[in-house]
């Protein structure tokens, strides 16, 4: 990602999270030094420097971008069905979960397989897809009305178990805090605030965490005057700091 676009991206987050978190910025205020991230006037507080953090683990994001990809992949994988097999299959739809760690040519050999188990069954089939490749926690076949079949529907894995300590939900680093309040000893000449964000689907939402907990135990801290925890696309405040 080039900084251009990496700058703006996160001028679109940081301005979504001030409106979901009530702030009021001043219009026009909003600039991007190179260090900090965000600075900006805010009524009450006057000047603020943010310094932002994604906090979605390398792995989500990965098994995000091809969740994201799995209709071009399957896509890709049908064209090597015969005509005669795809009208035979078209209302036939494949319920897939990939395993999180699943590459991506574990999951476009796994297609290619679904592809060429089609080949040998019969309309109206359902049911469990043998012999799982790679990469596949389950796979199962379903006919239902739709007509533009053979169809893939991915579904995430919740297969997730929680330990009673556990801080952040499946997919969030929150050490990343740490790593920020670490890395700047010296303040930037006002007061600073640090927005740790989720970017990919809603794991603080979804999941059970106590990430409020986290953050309360840490700020204030080094240079930063308040911590916040924001999922971005739920547009919830999922904790803040006094």
């Amino acid at each position: 990602m080039s900084e251009s676009v990496k700058a703006t991206e996160e001028r679109g987050i940081f301005e979504r999270f001030a409106q979901d978190a009530k702030l009021v910025v001043r219009p026009q205020s909003i600039i991007q030094p190179d260090s900090p991230d965000i600075r900006c006037e805010i009524e009450g507080l006057g000047r603020v420097e943010f310094e932002l953090v994604q906090l979605d683990a390398q792995g989500e994001l990965q098994r995000m971008r091809y969740f994201l990809r799995v209709r071009e992949f399957w896509s890709d994988a049908i064209k090597a069905l015969k005509p005669e097999v795809l009208q035979r299959h078209r209302g036939a739809q494949i319920n897939v979960q990939f395993h999180p760690t699943a590459n991506q040519g574990q999951r476009r050999g796994a297609l290619r397989a679904f592809v060429a188990a089609l080949s040998d069954l019969p309309e109206g089939a359902q049911g469990p897809m043998p012999n799982l490749p790679a990469g596949v926690v389950s796979a199962e076949l379903k006919h239902s009305h739709i007509d533009t079949g053979p169809e893939i529907n991915e579904r995430s894995v919740n297969q997730v178990n929680f330990e009673s300590a556990a801080f952040a939900p499946v997919g969030i680093d929150l050490s990343r805090i740490d790593d920020k309040i670490a890395k700047y000893s010296a303040g930037w000449g006002a007061r600073a605030e640090l927005l740790a964000y989720a970017r990919w689907g809603m794991p603080f939402t979804d999941q059970m965490h106590k990430a409020p907990g986290y953050l309360a135990e840490r700020f204030p801290a080094g240079i930063f005057a308040r911590g916040w925890i924001y999922e971005l696309n739920s547009h919830s405040i999922v904790a803040c700091t006094p």
